[in-house]
């Protein structure tokens, strides 16, 4: 099984969808990177790409940044991270679309997949995030980015499974971004594979595989991995180790505006996962925004298009500072509504309400009358 949840609509550039505008990829900055210029069919403004190799803490982190429109407009800019087992070639699409709407866009690969270097953190802080806040530092260089004050982009992250997590933490760790919209992702580790102490170990399995094999992971991991799986069950370091690596760790930190997409076909990570960062986030006083998609890790329809304009709004509102962007109802949920009988598709209908209930909306009595029965 694959963890990248690959893009259902993204295919090799070719024909007039993507025309290279370039005759080749360009070195530009004396080797720095390269570049490439993308056009686009429906007349929107073509895109530069420019690719470049990182360093930090150690690791060489693989890049491509994304700009579209006149080069002298400030613009904010948003951080794409990618799922587990991918690379930054998952989210090129993405990033193109949200250039063309007035975004200097940023994708990486995270250290120990594609091009990137380094041994596979789970979102380490000293790692993983590390990389992501030494890519804001980035923006903040850069002519045409938005900045708050000197050092400090207007800055917003989003990315699935991994990415979203990446995304949470890194708004607990650096106050510089302003926005997420994390999907399909966890608030802790830990409970995700050992909830109740039970330890998921096709799950594990899965990620150790899709990683590349345990060599590819930090030392201490790869070690807690073997342990946990030779007893069947987790100990108290296994869960530390994981708990201190999950946006829980910073749960009263992430205080930014946060759009979040939890899947209802996921037994990796449940909607118990979205709804502890949606209620903490909102004890933060930030505002949040909960949709129950369809898919999830399991399956089924993610809903691509449709969360992904949402996503496109949520930035609109919270890094744009466009108060006229209708960010969608504070709550929605996916049903299904019978099936269309020219195909047999499924067809889904949404539910929304203009608060979060929460998993559970709380106990309450409820008095019963009669005898005892069975």
């Amino acid at each position: 099984m694959d963890l990248r949840l690959p893009r259902p609509r993204m295919s090799v550039p070719s024909g007039p969808r993507r025309l290279i505008a370039a005759a080749a990829a360009v070195a530009v900055l004396a080797g720095v990177g390269t570049w490439s210029a993308v056009a686009s069919e429906d007349n929107g403004p073509a895109v530069k790409r420019v690719d470049r190799l990182m360093d930090s803490g150690g690791a060489r982190i693989d890049t491509s940044y994304f700009t579209a429109g006149d080069p002298d407009t400030k613009r904010p800019a948003i951080l794409i991270g990618h799922g587990f087992g991918g690379s930054k070639a998952d989210v090129r699409e993405q990033a193109e679309d949200l250039a063309r709407d007035g975004y200097a866009v940023l994708t990486w690969s995270a250290r120990g997949f594609g091009k990137s270097t380094g041994r596979i953190g789970l979102n380490d802080p000293k790692g993983e995030v590390a990389d992501a806040r030494k890519l804001i530092d980035w923006l903040a260089t850069r002519p045409e980015v938005r900045l708050d004050k000197d050092g400090d982009p207007r800055v917003g992250m989003t990315g699935a499974s991994y990415a979203g997590a990446v995304s949470l933490l890194t708004a607990g760790y650096d106050r510089r971004v302003d926005a997420v919209a994390p999907q399909i992702t966890y608030w802790n580790l830990a409970d995700a594979l050992f909830p109740d102490g039970v330890f998921k170990k096709l799950w594990a399995g899965l990620f150790i595989n899709t990683g590349g094999g345990c060599e590819k992971f930090e030392k201490r991991l790869c070690a807690m991995y073997e342990r946990v799986a030779e007893a069947g069950r987790p100990d108290a370091e296994a869960r530390k180790l994981l708990a201190e690596r999950s946006p829980a760790a910073v749960g009263d930190r992430i205080r930014v505006p946060t759009y979040l997409a939890q899947g209802q076909t996921d037994s990796l990570f449940p909607l118990g996962q979205g709804d502890a960062i949606a209620q903490a986030v909102r004890a933060n006083g930030a505002p949040v925004s909960v949709d129950w998609i369809a898919g999830g890790h399991d399956g089924g329809d993610r809903e691509q298009d449709r969360v992904e304009g949402r996503v496109n709004d949520w930035f609109d509102r919270y890094l744009k500072d466009d108060k006229s962007t209708d960010t969608g109802p504070a709550f929605r949920v996916t049903r299904t509504g019978g099936v269309d009988s020219t195909d047999g598709a499924a067809r889904k209908r949404g539910a929304s309400a203009d608060t979060y209930p929460g998993l559970e909306s709380g106990p309450r009595a409820v008095p019963l009358r009669g005898r005892e029965q069975t």
